[in-house]
């Protein structure tokens, strides 16, 4: 399984982008404080497949924890069940103050029956204080992702004639 340390390890360029709009996230996976007006967790969206072959798009919170990527998603929710059927994924990041891209391939994984795994999201979130991330670890269904491809783009001469992006990637071996 790929994790968000190897990427860190492999790919430092990638895994800065991902710093930039993923702030609060980081900080808590590196157990740094929390960079001033972020939240602990930025809203992402995760691409699933329908039944129907589909593509369908939701709002999430990625959750780093013990180097790895999870979230913790309600029984009820749609994505849940797409992931179940078609474990085939991808997380996109908010565009940055710059229009900074993260993009993320993964295969998810329903983790909620590994202890040692609910205990490290557990603990990563506690020390966030984040009442309803909180609660949505303790009861919600746990799904770790195995990235497969994670892509930046940072922007350049924003607003201006020629602006043009650099990219970078990372992809599991």
């Amino acid at each position: 399984m790929a994790t968000w340390a190897q990427v860190e390890r492999e790919a430092p360029d990638v895994a800065d982008v991902a710093a930039r709009l993923w702030p609060g996230q980081l900080a808590l996976h590196r157990d740094a404080a929390l960079p001033k007006g972020s939240p602990w967790f930025a809203i992402s969206y995760l691409g699933t497949v329908r039944r129907d072959g589909g593509p369908r798009v939701h709002p999430f919170c990625p959750i780093l924890a013990d180097g790895r990527v999870f979230a913790a998603i309600p029984r009820s929710s749609p994505k849940g069940w797409d992931l179940r059927r078609d474990p085939r994924c991808v997380i996109h990041a908010m565009p940055g103050a710059d229009d900074d891209e993260l993009s993320i391939r993964a295969i998810a994984s329903e983790v909620s029956g590994d202890r040692s795994r609910r205990a490290a999201v557990r603990e990563a979130v506690a020390r966030t204080g984040v009442g309803g991330m909180l609660e949505s670890v303790r009861r919600d269904p746990l799904f770790e992702f195995d990235l497969r491809q994670v892509d930046i783009a940072r922007w350049v001469g924003i607003g201006r004639p020629g602006t043009y992006a650099v990219r970078s990637q990372w992809r599991a071996t």
